[in-house]
């Protein structure tokens, strides 16, 4: 009976880990970062964001509410992603905006997140 009872138990701990093993292979790291990036009110912002990532599949998770310009272009002799911001006249003070590129199809499950840019924008007179 204890035989039967120690194999029970090793089975159930073998199945065990074999249900909570972690799937690695098909996940990818997630880099994050936070620059600041300091202008004057008059000046037009230009923030190199790289080469991560697929273009297409780049977009601005949160909008800078201060903006008179906000955007993402690319940048044709480098093909890097840049994002451009513009305050709005007269505005002075902090303004932030999130960008997320990601690889794979779009809401397929090979698509996930690869850089995550909180950028804040100290903007002053």
């Amino acid at each position: 009976m204890k035989t039967i009872t120690k194999l029970l138990l090793i089975c159930v701990v073998i199945m065990a880990g074999v249900s909570c093993s972690n799937d690695d292979d098909n996940k990818s790291t997630t880099l994050i970062f936070t620059p600041l990036a300091e202008i004057s009110n008059s000046e037009l912002l230009t923030y190199d964001i790289g080469v991560f990532g697929d273009p297409e599949l780049t977009t601005i998770t949160f909008q800078a509410e201060n903006a008179l310009i906000s955007e993402l272009r690319e940048n044709e002799e480098t093909g890097n992603i840049e994002y451009v911001y513009q305050a709005t006249s007269g505005f002075i003070g902090t303004d932030r905006v999130h960008i997320q590129t990601e690889t794979g199809p779009l809401g397929s499950p090979e698509s996930s997140p690869v850089m995550i840019a909180r950028i804040t924008i100290q903007v002053s007179e």
